[in-house]
This record gives C-alpha cells, sequence and structure tokens, in this order.
C-alpha cells in the first residue's frame, strides 16, 4: 500500500443477500469478486469493505423493496419501491473511506476507483482523496438481474450492457405477494 502506485480500489456495501444467501437479483457479488480479481492481478490495491445493507437503508427497507419490485414483475424499479416507501435513492455514506484512509496513511495515495456509480467518484473527491480515474466492473446481466440493472443505468450508473444484451428479464420461479409488515408475538 506505501509503495506510492496508484491503489486499484474498490469501495462496497454489503450486500448479505448475494454475497451469502447467493441472491441473483443484482450484481453485487460479481462486482465484489471482479474487483478483488482486478486488485489481486494489478497486485496493487485496497477494498473498503461498508456495512451499509440496500443502499444504506438496512435490511427490512431492502426486503421490502425486492418484495415491491417482484410483486410488480419489474414494472417497478428498486429506486420506484424506494420512493413509494418514502425513501429516496441512496444513504450509503462514504465517510469512513477517508477515516480507514487516514488511519493506513492513504490519505494523499492515488486512487484508481473499481466502480459504475459516479456518486462514490464524487464522494471520495468530496472528502479529498485523489482519484485519478475510475474503470467500470460490469458483468453480462443475468435473466433476474436485467431489470436492476437497466434501472441502475437510468438512474446514471456507467452500465452499457443492459441495453446491448440479448438476456430477457426472467421472473422469480414462484409469485411475490407484496403485504404489510408486521410484529410477530
Amino acid at each position: 500500500l506505501a509503495s506510492g502506485k496508484p491503489l486499484y480500489t474498490r469501495i462496497h456495501s454489503s450486500c448479505v443477500t448475494s454475497e451469502t444467501l447467493r441472491g441473483c437479483d443484482c450484481d453485487c457479488v460479481q462486482q465484489l469478486e471482479g474487483a478483488l480479481e482486478t486488485i489481486a492481478r494489478r497486485g496493487n490495491g485496497i477494498l473498503f469493505y461498508l456495512m451499509q445493507e440496500g443502499r444504506g437503508v438496512g435490511y427490512i427497507a431492502k426486503a421490502r423493496d425486492r418484495m415491491l419490485v417482484q410483486a410488480s414483475e419489474d414494472r417497478i424499479s428498486t429506486f420506484q419501491a424506494y420512493a413509494a416507501m418514502g425513501l429516496k435513492k441512496d444513504y450509503r455514506d462514504y465517510e469512513d473511506v477517508m477515516h480507514a484512509a487516514t488511519l493506513l496513511g492513504l490519505k494523499k495515495a492515488r486512487f484508481i476507483l473499481l466502480t459504475n456509480n459516479p456518486d462514490k467518484i464524487e464522494a471520495m473527491r468530496a472528502q479529498g482523496l485523489r482519484v485519478i480515474r475510475a474503470e467500470p466492473i460490469e458483468f453480462e446481466p443475468s435473466p433476474f438481474n436485467l431489470a436492476y440493472l437497466a434501472s441502475k443505468a437510468t438512474s446514471g450508473h456507467r452500465l452499457d450492457r443492459p441495453g446491448l444484451t440479448s438476456v430477457k428479464s426472467m421472473q422469480p420461479p414462484e409469485p411475490v405477494e407484496p403485504f404489510s409488515p408486521k410484529a410477530l408475538p
């Protein structure tokens, strides 16, 4: 890390549903594994893993989002589901990246950010960290995450493949019925 070379850097928000349970309606695990492969191949880099499930809204709101999107058969996006729940599209905070970089002696390091998300680039720069460029980290969509990736592209993420793929969207094998959460006895 102290070599002075630009650091291939992934700022990654947790996604237990894909990283642990292997849910297939997002691209989070592919981005994480792809970034780790890039860092290993380049021999120089860092991963900032942030506990910010569901774009920072937590597990409950994320589960409700997934339920609304799947019950609509992808006619509404994650971002529309968040709006329907009275939430903004993203609650993530990247301040911990600056704190960790400071603790690791990387405050003056040069970063090559492995991301499709322009908000992460801006957040790093706003904290005074030197992003010299960003490299996209994109994979061929699957039938189960195509609609989600298309909605991310529409919201400003740098993604080309959702519009170029021949993959067709598929729905979960069982219908999803929306319901209001309630406490169990």
